[in-house]
């Protein structure tokens, strides 16, 4: 290709503060305010041959275009951009913690997946325990399978922004001010400086941290779970025994398939919801959605009755398919399968009597995760979901990074193919997409918990079906249904009001941003030559393409 090519049209807006207004329903609306990292985002490249990133931190993203533009490959950018987005994100991932990964290279068949999940340990354990973190190992197995370069000089990025420090922006800032009550402020000086949280522009350094990812660094996965890391977490949590470290593996796997709007749909397998988001798109496709476009009382309708059921038939039929007997995932997500569920669908009345979610920590309102998107210039896509649990895990600190909280995504009920068993993977609403059509690639995923279906399905409708385009498709105002109640980004018209009401619904105004979740994407349209992405502004993250050299 020619000369590299890389246009910006989109500077980060610098932070002038944090500002917070109370509505009536009692939610917080959160003014979107951003550190100014010099990390700007570019707009469309005119060819399909490029490379790119899409992440929610600027930092990462510039890690990740800094592997690719040296000529390193997908899988080096996916573990820069990991590890990066643990030292600059540490309440939605880091090595305490676990993910998935569909890696799909250029002309390939289908994607491959890379589990690796969190599992409970080995030895048994209750609730209140850490499950065993799988990104440390997750990570080097990428890197042995499909990496060109070191590990070594693949994780240094991290350990850089962990010792020197970076500018905090408004959602740290905001996360820790809403996740304080669950840490031990007096042992996290970095976060807690003379026990006040962090202001916008500070500088965190994190020299824990950093020295624990040098072990990493020296040692491989063997520091965390054979060695030095290990007997941290060890004699933090007494409860683990050294072998629930040691067995830990990554895995890979094939993806959910599934078929929409005239795209192949490949996403994340049980325990995770990948059969969920392809039921839910499958049944609105199914039931014409396509007429509903102008009609916002009907829509919203569909959406919540295509979620009910998709959600209740995760409740009954996903969990971690090596310890169950479950419905086999190609038959969950089959045309017939998800058209006998879009047949019970009244356009007139509500329904009742649908699981959302049964697990443990279900009355607490998770907005958790990490979403990512690469391309390199061979044009293999990632696409990726990290996650602690909850937003920092379950609060404790150990050698410098938050342990997760994914035992309490077990669910509650001894006879739920999701219930607590040794070695096992608890079910994730998490849902790393890659759709393709054979002329244009999407990778997407989103944070946002329980609502990532949902609102991932609401996004690929409105573009795909709606034909709205794709940015104007992630920005526009969300909704989440649950049983009765509908609660909306902004206040719907007073005739789409009545409407639902009319129907049972009741509607409530949810402002806050993180509720939502937040689109990372990157697109390659063959027909058109174009490369671009998307970057939702509800989160900080940016995206970036450019030419190949």
């Amino acid at each position: 290709m020619g000369n590299k090519k890389f246009i910006t049209i989109l500077t980060i807006i610098v932070a002038a503060g944090l500002v917070f207004v109370y509505t009536q329903q009692g939610m917080f609306e959160e003014e979107i305010t951003t550190t100014d990292y010099g990390v700007e985002q570019s707009e469309t490249v005119n060819t399909s041959e490029g490379y790119g990133v899409s992440a929610s931190h600027p930092l990462a993203v510039e890690a990740g275009m800094n592997v690719l533009e040296a000529g390193g490959n997908a899988a080096d950018a996916a573990v820069v951009v990991t590890y990066v987005l643990g030292v600059v994100e540490p309440y939605g991932s880091g090595i305490g913690g676990g993910g998935e990964m569909l890696i799909y290279p250029h002309n390939a068949d289908e994607p491959t997946v890379y589990e690796y999940r969190e599992t409970a340990p080995e030895s048994g354990a209750e609730p209140e325990t850490f499950a065993i973190p799988g990104l440390v190992k997750g990570m080097e197995k990428l890197n042995h399978d499909l990496g060109s370069m070191e590990m070594e000089e693949l994780i240094q990025p991290a350990i850089d922004y962990a010792e020197e420090g970076f500018e905090v922006d408004n959602h740290l800032v905001n996360r820790l001010s809403k996740g304080s009550y669950r840490m031990d402020v007096a042992e996290l000086e970095e976060f807690f400086p003379n026990g006040e949280i962090l202001e916008i522009n500070d500088i965190l350094k994190q020299p824990k941290l950093a020295d624990t990812l040098r072990l990493i660094q020296e040692g491989g996965a063997d520091a965390f779970y054979n060695g030095p890391i290990a007997d941290q977490i060890l004699e933090h949590e007494d409860t683990l025994v050294a072998e629930d470290l040691s067995s830990y593996t990554a895995k890979t796997t094939d993806a959910a398939h599934g078929t929409f709007a005239g795209y192949d749909v490949y996403s994340a397998p049980p325990p995770l919801a990948g059969v969920t988001l392809i039921q839910s798109l499958q049944m609105a496709e199914q039931l014409n959605i396509a007429s509903t476009e102008n009609n916002q009382r009907d829509y919203i309708h569909l959406i919540g009755e295509i979620s009910k059921r998709s959600y209740d038939d995760r409740v009954e039929n996903v969990g971690d398919r090596f310890f169950t007997d479950t419905i086999p995932t190609n038959e969950l997500t089959s045309a017939d399968y998800t058209k006998q569920m879009a047949d019970t669908i009244s356009l007139d009345e509500l329904s009742e009597d649908y699981e959302v979610n049964d697990s443990i920590s279900d009355e607490e309102d998770h907005d958790n995760t990490t979403h990512f998107v690469i391309i390199d210039q061979d044009g293999t896509m990632v696409s990726a979901t990290h996650t602690l649990g909850n937003f920092f895990g379950s609060g404790d600190n150990v050698a410098g990074f938050f342990m997760n909280n994914q035992m309490e995504n077990f669910s509650t009920r001894d006879d739920s193919l999701n219930s607590i068993e040794p070695g096992k993977t608890p079910r994730s609403f998490t849902s790393p997409t890659i759709l393709t059509n054979g002329e244009r690639t999407i990778g997407i995923g989103s944070p946002g918990g329980k609502r990532i279906p949902m609102v991932m399905t609401q996004v690929l409708v409105k573009h795909l079906i709606f034909n709205e385009p794709f940015e104007e498709a992630v920005e526009d105002d969300r909704f989440y249904i649950e049983g009765n109640d509908i609660f909306t980004e902004t206040e719907l018209d007073t005739d789409v009001q009545s409407g639902l009401r009319a129907r049972g619904y009741e509607i409530y105004n949810q402002t806050d941003i993180d509720f939502y979740g937040g689109i990372q994407s990157l697109v390659i349209d063959e027909e058109t030559e174009t490369i671009y992405g998307s970057a939702d502004s509800r989160r900080n993250g940016i995206w970036q393409v450019e030419e190949n050299q």
